[in-house]
């Protein structure tokens, strides 16, 4: 236990610093002032839920899919929170005219299939209309309402307390002290028996009789439902070319 409280304390303040530019614009679709306003919202989210989100815009992706250029721009240039580099990447590749959402660690369980189709197809909507900047804010929409809704939930706020060390000290420093002080009043000695607390006399067995009256057996069929909050699902996965796993999909606009 004191093992464990020790690592606890450790990870707690292990600072990670991931790359501090989020939104890179390789074909100056947005002016410096959009892509300053979409970074201060990244950052927020960063903070709050501990996701990484990148905005890569290009016409060039060196031969390579535009899934595979996602992964490999989100390993590559050291982004991702947390001990697991959990994010996702919104790449816009002009060059096929394609969008595609490129999930990893923890983001990827937040981000099924189901919710990543829903997020593309509300992106290339703005993406076939030539309004880039509000695409990408579309993207940060969905991220956030996503998150927040894993954040809120009963599974993210055990998640949370299970990762707080306070969680485990707490009680720890409670159980020695409390242990402490009984031991000390009683000086060792065994204080209670059967007897304690039984009023004597107060019991007597007079008759003994067991008595069978019917057995009755019900069925019921549970019906499969399916995840809620906003289309929940599965995640497709496969790994890039640095052996890490991702999620994501995409479309065309």
């Amino acid at each position: 236990m004191l093992v464990f409280v020790v690592l606890s304390l450790f990870t707690g303040f292990i600072a990670y610093t991931p790359n501090p530019v989020n939104v890179v614009d390789h074909v100056g679709y947005l002016t410096d002032n959009e892509i300053q306003q979409l970074q201060a919202r990244i950052d927020k989210i960063k903070d709050r839920y501990k996701l990484d989100v990148v905005i890569v815009i290009t016409d060039n992706t060196n031969g390579k899919s535009s899934m595979k250029y996602a992964d490999d721009y989100y390993d590559y240039n050291d982004y991702g929170v947390d001990d697991k580099d959990s994010g996702l990447l919104m790449l816009i590749n002009m060059q096929d005219r394609e969008v595609w959402i490129s999930t990893h660690a923890r983001a990827i369980d937040i981000y099924t299939d189901s919710r990543i189709s829903g997020m593309v197809n509300g992106i290339t909507s703005y993406l076939s209309n030539g309004y880039y900047y509000d695409a990408c804010n579309a993207f940060i929409d969905d991220v956030i309402k996503y998150a927040k809704y894993s954040d809120t939930s009963y599974g993210g706020k055990v998640s949370r307390m299970l990762k707080s060390w306070p969680v485990y000290v707490i009680p720890l420093v409670i159980s020695i002290v409390s242990t402490l002080v009984i031991t000390g009043n009683s000086k060792g000695e065994v204080t209670t028996s059967t007897r304690t607390y039984e009023e004597a006399g107060s019991f007597t067995l007079t008759q003994n009789t067991d008595m069978y009256l019917r057995e009755t057996t019900t069925r019921t069929k549970i019906q499969s439902q399916p995840p809620s909050g906003g289309g929940g699902g599965h995640s497709t996965t496969h790994k890039s070319s640095s052996g890490r796993t991702h999620g994501g999909g995409g479309g065309k606009f």
